[in-house]
């Protein structure tokens, strides 16, 4: 286990955490910026846009941390059994990245390769359709 995908737990031992894992994912992070950017650019070009989406921000900053104070008792009572789902989770993980080589790509390199994979058999179909039409 590397260092990026530990996470200290209360008692002091080191646990790899899924959704750090997931987060770290080139295709997920390149997504996540890439979203990131495209709401940050929006805001800075829409003022209107911008004031909605502040109080929305403060809003959900608001309910996220009252669901975190109301849920902390229940997730410390419930610590062990995340663990083991967590466990579950980081080796289902293990297996999605090693049969899924794409989740080592950032999305902008999958989807320029996506587009020459698909854009070579559409160019060969449309000069063949277009012979097909010269000699009809």
């Amino acid at each position: 286990m590397t260092a990026k995908k530990n996470q200290t737990l209360q008692n002091g031992s080191a646990q790899e955490n899924v959704l750090q894992r997931v987060l770290q994912l080139p295709v997920v992070s390149s997504t996540c910026e890439s979203l990131q950017r495209t709401y940050i650019s929006t805001k800075e070009a829409h003022p209107l846009m911008a004031s909605v989406c502040d109080v929305y921000e403060r809003g959900v900053q608001g309910a996220g941390a009252l669901a975190m104070w109301s849920v902390e008792p229940v997730v410390r009572r419930l610590e062990p059994q995340f663990a083991v789902a967590n466990n579950l989770a980081c080796r289902g993980l293990d297996h999605l990245e090693e049969k899924i080589p794409a989740l080592h790509y950032p999305v902008d390199k999958l989807a320029s390769e996506l587009k020459d994979t698909i854009s070579s058999p559409l160019q060969s179909a449309k000069s063949t359709i277009g012979n097909s039409m010269d000699k009809i």
